[in-house]
């Protein structure tokens, strides 16, 4: 499991703004439909061939969510706490499909190393996002 922490300069609330935009919009979108959603753990839908189930959804504090389909299945969390200059944003990434034992340790070591890169990336790119959404 890979786990960062960054601080932004933006609230949780902003942050839960801007994802529950897009959990909304992925669920209309894999439902066919526009009927209302409401954003809740155990709420289940699928993009494409990916079956995705919030586990956890506290608005403002925590959205955990498990991808899976036959290739993947990956855990992802964003854990906020509003912090003096704003927000902390702590983001997990657990791929379940991924054994260590059947790989060797560098091969760990280089899994881990990329893991953690593409986690900060999508840090950032979240909070980018963030901000974007808050100007419109």
């Amino acid at each position: 499991m890979i786990t960062i922490s960054k601080e932004f300069n933006f609230t949780a609330e902003d942050f839960f703004d801007y994802l529950d935009e897009q959990l909304l919009s992925a669920i209309k979108t894999a439902r066919g439909n526009n009927l209302p959603v409401k954003l809740a753990s155990g709420t289940r839908y699928t993009q494409g061939d990916i079956d995705t189930e919030i586990t956890t959804y506290q608005r403002g504090k925590l959205y955990e969510a498990h991808f899976k389909n036959d290739r993947i299945d990956i855990v992802i969390s964003y854990k906020t706490i509003n912090v003096s200059k704003g927000v902390k944003i702590t983001f997990s990434e657990e791929i379940k499909s991924y054994d260590p034992s059947k790989h060797g340790s560098f091969n760990n070591w280089l899994y881990n190393v990329q893991l953690k890169h593409g986690a900060k990336k999508e840090l950032n790119k979240m909070a980018k996002n963030v901000y974007t959404n808050m100007q419109n």
